[in-house]
């Protein structure tokens, strides 16, 4: 894996242009240009805070339910928008695989950085709306790069892994919008932990995208930093997933241009 990630940094300039020519592509000749990345989440905290703070009240640590809203679903919409861009991205750029010699990682690692372009943006609204509704900034913010690591780790090593079957088997493009979903509703995105029962919880924060976003509302809405022994978990299968999905991309990597 050290020889490949070598290899992958003196690729890094054309990492770069792959990510960039995307994000050129999606913003050019529109109205909005980067503000559409927030189109998605804004719209989604609207429906859902008129859902769940007006029609059903869902009670959430007495903060605002439009922030604790928001903060969720900008974490979930960074990975099931990385994860789903990523999946199918070798096949859709099968023309650079065929006819270029370059580490294919290449390709589904681009998308991390134009997903991640619409993430900051994201983060970049909450940061306006924290001061709005009273939320102070605290020292535990201090973490907050080291939870979009550990997010981008364990989305990679699915990215990776997925983009790879999805070139063998594509059933794969029809099983993961259904997966997604599913998940999300696995996750505490739209309700907080505490409405789980507490003899499922241990078993609940097993899922690593639980774990991360109540990490990430944690830090950001009552500034306190998840202790190490809780994230372990999460660490550990964050790790495991990136270097089994790397592993597995580059053991069928020279398979792709056969398969197309």
């Amino acid at each position: 894996m050290l020889e490949h990630l070598s290899k992958l940094i003196r690729y890094r300039g054309l990492l770069w242009v792959l990510a960039l020519g995307e994000l050129k592509a999606r913003h050019r000749q529109t109205v909005l240009g980067i503000f559409w990345a927030l189109a998605q989440p804004v719209a989604m905290m609207l429906v859902f805070t008129v859902v769940f703070s007006v029609f059903v009240r869902v009670p959430v640590e007495d903060m605002p339910y439009a922030l604790f809203a928001y903060t969720g679903l900008v974490s979930w919409l960074f990975f099931a928008n990385l994860v789903s861009a990523g999946v199918t991205s070798v096949v859709v750029n099968m023309n650079l695989v065929t006819k270029a010699g370059f580490p294919r990682e290449v390709i589904p690692l681009s998308k991390v950085i134009t997903i991640g372009v619409d993430f900051l943006i994201g983060l970049a609204l909450l940061a306006v709306l924290l001061p709005v509704y009273g939320i102070p900034c605290t020292w535990a913010l201090l973490a907050l790069p080291a939870l979009v690591v550990l997010q981008i780790m364990f989305a990679t090593g699915l990215v990776l892994l997925g983009s790879a079957i999805y070139v063998l088997q594509r059933d794969l493009g029809s099983l993961l919008p259904l997966g997604l979903q599913i998940w999300m509703f696995l996750s505490p995105v739209v309700y907080p932990v505490s409405l789980i029962p507490g003899p499922y919880r241990s078993l609940y924060l097993l899922n690593p995208m639980a774990a991360i976003v109540e990490a990430y509302r944690s830090v950001i809405l009552l500034g306190t930093v998840p202790s190490l022994a809780s994230m372990a978990p999460t660490i550990a299968v964050a790790c495991g997933v990136f270097a089994a999905g790397y592993a597995y991309f580059k053991s069928v990597e020279l398979k792709f241009a056969d398969v197309m």
